[in-house]
């Protein structure tokens, strides 16, 4: 069974593109890729943003793409 982490990050938008600003929290414990997709869904979540540049995303990742630039299925 593939394993997947839970990564909670944040992200500001230029006035162009949205970028990843360097925060990041990461769940130690591994999931499978549905329980980590069942977490992450936006509908578990309560979201308050008041700031209209940063946002917050809940994402799920395979551990084997840890330190790697871009995630394939190679």
């Amino acid at each position: 069974m593939k394993e997947f982490a839970l990564v909670i990050s944040m992200w500001g938008h230029t006035g162009v593109e949205w970028q990843f600003i360097g925060n990041q929290s990461i769940l130690r414990e591994t999931l499978s890729q549905e329980q980590c997709e069942f977490i992450s869904h936006e509908e578990m979540w309560n979201h308050e943003n008041q700031n209209k540049y940063y946002k917050i995303l809940i994402q799920c990742y395979p551990t084997d793409c840890v330190g790697k630039k871009e995630c394939t299925d190679e």
